[in-house]
């Protein structure tokens, strides 16, 4: 993959990320003002069991895409993947039914309403087909069909909701879930019949068995990694309140930023990792990865120095409890993008059976240090936790591709991530106990973007 393959993915993935980004950035605004901190509590909390659900109901198929373009010719993909999809169909059916049978039960376990319990499966469901499309462009390299696709989501979705809420006289984050589910109903289950009609294949045990091998351990990391990301929600809300907990999801939406660039860094990265892998290049890897590293750290300087100013624009004062926490959440972000290196290492050595342990290991860890800490610190706590457990999960990671694997891992000497951890941290810190003047912050990350820019023309790469 040349490095103008290279830059034109990133440009296409971050351009279409920020895009979404922006969308979010511009609605959150309006959305803080027309809802309650408890109203906007309730629709995190929904939005956190459909995420959930979306990785049980679709058993993670779509993770062999990479490795199914490996083993199966251009003629057959087709077919692979509208007979993985059986795969999912099916899981969705079965969970589809015990929703019904079970409705009042799961109502109660999940704190929704009845009619939400069915809802959050039917869209859980649809948000996976519309995943499973968005990994099959990606892994193929059509990167503008996957942003493109989930653009068209985002900016329906906002639509919807923003027209349920103006209509409802009362109850506005029941309508706001209604008005956001609708699209996404739509789109998956047009998705689907197209994948059917494409495909011609309802099953075939070669191709399934072949995913189910790659991906059921991956089932249960994305299970690890949603508890990871959501107990801290569900555990705010049962033990302080919707508000904190509307609070702090305002507040992850804001630092969500740097999710979406690494997520978009990575699905560049990941094929131009797997063709050096190939070739046996690791100085070459090696090399890029520095440059990877220093570009993303940079952009979390940044952020975190603009963050403060942004957070007041996006939501009212009564949101403002969240400021304390943005460092806490910087700091998760980076040790979950250092992590990416050793996974996509057990990626290429088909090791998945690893994944899963640390990452049901770490979200354990967040289990025990929010129960722990959010009765004593409160959403600091919450926050303080989930930092605690991405350290944790990284380290685990790194260790298991220097020792289990039995491959040469090209990063088991990380003397060039601890510089750039080390800057990261020390900043976070400065930023949680001293509040630096306005002009110092942005001043500064005015120069860090002036500096990112001419080292990416001077290279002609993001790596």
């Amino acid at each position: 993959m040349s490095s103008k393959s290279i830059t034109k993915s990133v440009i296409w993935q971050l351009g279409g990320k920020f895009a979404l980004q922006g969308i979010a950035f511009f609605t959150t605004p309006i959305f803080t003002r027309l809802l309650t901190p408890a109203d906007y509590g309730y629709t995190a909390l929904y939005m956190s069991w459909s995420s959930i659900l979306g990785l049980i109901l679709g058993l993670q198929t779509c993770g062999s895409f990479q490795n199914a373009l490996l083993k199966y010719n251009k003629s057959e993909q087709n077919r692979y993947y509208s007979s993985i999809m059986t795969i999912s169909l099916l899981s969705f059916v079965c969970c589809l039914a015990v929703a019904f049978l079970f409705n009042k039960f799961l109502s109660i376990v999940l704190s929704i309403r009845n009619d939400l319990v069915v809802l959050v499966i039917c869209q859980s469901f649809a948000s996976y087909v519309i995943t499973f499309y968005v990994e099959k462009y990606n892994s193929l390299k059509q990167v503008e069909k996957s942003t493109l696709l989930s653009i068209l989501q985002t900016v329906l979705c906002i639509v919807f909701s923003l027209l349920f809420v103006f209509i409802a006289k009362d109850n506005k984050a029941i309508a706001k879930i209604y008005g956001n589910a609708m699209p996404i109903l739509a789109i998956g289950s047009g998705l689907i019949i197209f994948i059917y009609i494409k495909g011609k294949c309802f099953w075939n045990w070669t191709y399934n068995k072949f995913c189910l091998t790659l991906t059921l351990p991956l089932i249960l990391h994305g299970i690890g990694h949603l508890v990871f990301a959501q107990s801290d929600r569900i555990m705010l809300q049962k033990i302080v309140g919707e508000k904190i907990l509307g609070i702090y999801s305002v507040t992850y939406t804001l630092c969500s930023v740097l999710t979406i660039i690494y997520g978009a860094l990575n699905s560049a990265w990941l094929p131009f990792y797997y063709d050096l892998k190939k070739e046996n290049k690791n100085e070459e890897i090696r090399f890029h990865s520095k440059q990877y590293i220093k570009f993303f750290t940079l952009i979390s300087i940044g952020f975190i120095l603009l963050s403060y100013d942004v957070f007041k624009i996006m939501a009212p004062s009564s949101y403002n409890e969240g400021l304390k926490i943005i460092p806490f959440f910087v700091a998760s972000h980076f040790f979950n993008f250092l992590y990416l290196f050793p996974v996509n290492f057990e990626f290429f050595h088909e090791k998945t059976k690893l994944i899963p342990i640390g990452t049901l290991c770490a979200a354990g860890i967040n289990i025990l240090a929010n129960y722990l800490l959010i009765p004593i610190l409160g959403i600091i706590g919450a926050a303080l936790g989930t930092l605690i457990a991405h350290v944790l999960l990284f380290l685990f990671h790194h260790v298991m591709a220097c020792f289990f694997v039995k491959k040469e891992y090209e990063y088991r000497n990380t003397i060039f991530m601890l510089p750039w951890t080390i800057i990261l941290l020390i900043i976070c810190a400065c930023l949680y106990f001293f509040d630096l003047p306005i002009v110092i912050r942005w001043g500064v990350a005015i120069l860090l973007g002036i500096y990112m820019i001419f080292n990416i023309f001077r290279n002609r790469s993001f790596f």
